[in-house]
């Protein structure tokens, strides 16, 4: 992520400690925010790359609470957009409460994402094409699709 799409320092301090990150969901690819794609799928989060590039690299603010939020590769803020069918997307301006996530941790080193309507995230593998693997919010239980392991970029500088 370059220097201009990063929170100011103004906003970091109020978000938590920022961490640069990618995110594989249960089939083992990582998740991407679509930037390149046009209309209602632009910047939603697909679950489809097998490498990390840019577009597979978050900035995650980690809050004390266990409460997160995630800044995608063009520079705006993920969404669990409840007017769009809970689909994740990286479309908002700000960090406000539905560009905010509790990290859940589970057994072998992954996590469950609560959106802030309470629904569970997921990465759904039954979709086809473009959206095959988009994540949405709107499980109601943690099961194989709703794990997801999230990846610390060490050599990321912050």
């Amino acid at each position: 992520m370059d220097q201009g799409t990063a929170a100011t320092s103004a906003e970091a301090s109020s978000l938590g400690t920022p961490s640069t990150v990618t995110i594989r969901g249960h089939e083992g690819t990582y998740v991407a925010c679509e930037i390149a794609l046009n209309g209602d799928d632009q910047a939603i989060l697909v679950a489809s790359r097998a490498t990390p590039g840019d577009w597979e690299k978050f900035t995650m603010y980690e809050k004390p609470d266990g409460k997160v939020s995630f800044q995608a590769a063009n520079g705006k803020w993920v969404c669990s957009d409840e007017y769009k069918g809970g689909i994740l997307v990286a479309d908002r301006d700000q960090a406000g409460d539905w560009e905010t996530f509790t990290m859940i941790p589970k057994d072998g080193g992954k996590v469950a994402l609560q959106a802030h309507n309470g629904s569970f995230i997921t990465a759904d593998f039954g979709l086809t094409e473009a959206r095959r693997g988009a994540l949405f919010g709107n499980r109601t239980e943690v099961q194989d699709w709703e794990l997801f392991t999230i990846e610390r970029d060490t050599a990321a500088v912050q």
